[in-house]
């Protein structure tokens, strides 16, 4: 593959890096503006645990804020996390994204407590556990290397798994504890995929037998004109 054509697919991944995420976040703020703009409360379409109607949610709570503060903290985070899977697993991170989605949102219809829940937070601890997680299992340098950026600019949200640190606020613990399930799940379901890591010192033992080898069988002409003519004398 030419230099050219590479360049052009970097691009493309950078640009699907970009849109994608970008894309997500639009839809975040065109229904946040609709619920600021309308009598109807949109936290009503929210998970609402083990009630029939609040299945909804597992499908539309993730794009449903509180308010502007809700809405611009999940926003930062989620686009940078997202932009990283997505340059790192290119077209794959649609398949791990929604089954984050759909995994954190089903488990939190079982297991959260009575209410509605409702924002992205548990798709970006889903995506924040699944990079870290992958990084752990792969020891891929790329993963790596991300992981550790997200974990120095988003590592507190650990504390999101004990709402005690945030007195006076509602904070859905348990949605924030499904969503990194199901990012810990993921990254050993999509191990195989996305980024992996190369064994440069397998490959050059590898190499160094294939020198060994052939060198065993490439005898000088010289040596076998010798032998021939040994074979010849023993055998008169």
């Amino acid at each position: 593959m030419s230099n050219s054509t590479n360049k052009k697919q970097d691009l493309q991944d950078v640009i699907f890096a970009i849109a994608c995420p970008l894309s997500f976040e639009i839809l975040l703020w065109i229904v946040y503006f609709i619920g600021q703009n309308t009598s109807f409360n949109l936290a009503l379409l929210g998970i609402h645990p083990l009630d029939f109607k609040g299945l909804i949610g597992i499908i539309t709570a993730p794009v449903i804020h509180l308010d502007f503060d809700h809405i611009l903290s999940n926003s930062t985070s989620f686009f940078v996390i997202a932009f990283g899977l997505c340059i790192l697993y290119k077209r794959k991170a649609i398949s791990v994204f929604f089954f984050i989605y759909v995994l954190s949102g089903l488990w939190g219809w079982f297991l959260a407590r009575g209410g509605y829940h409702i924002g992205a937070s548990g798709l970006i601890y889903g995506m924040y556990f699944f990079l870290v997680t992958s990084a752990f299992i792969k020891r891929e340098r790329k993963t790596i290397a991300f992981a550790l950026l997200i974990t120095f600019l988003y590592g507190a949200i650990v504390w999101g798994f004990f709402p005690i640190f945030f007195p006076g606020k509602n904070i859905s613990w348990e949605i924030h504890t499904t969503g990194a399930i199901a990012g810990i799940l993921a990254a050993f379901y999509f191990r195989k995929d996305g980024p992996q890591r190369i064994n440069l010192f397998e490959d050059e033992q590898e190499d160094e037998n294939e020198d060994d080898e052939n060198s065993y069988w490439k005898i000088p002409e010289n040596n076998v004109s010798k032998e021939n003519n040994d074979e010849r004398n023993n055998y008169n």
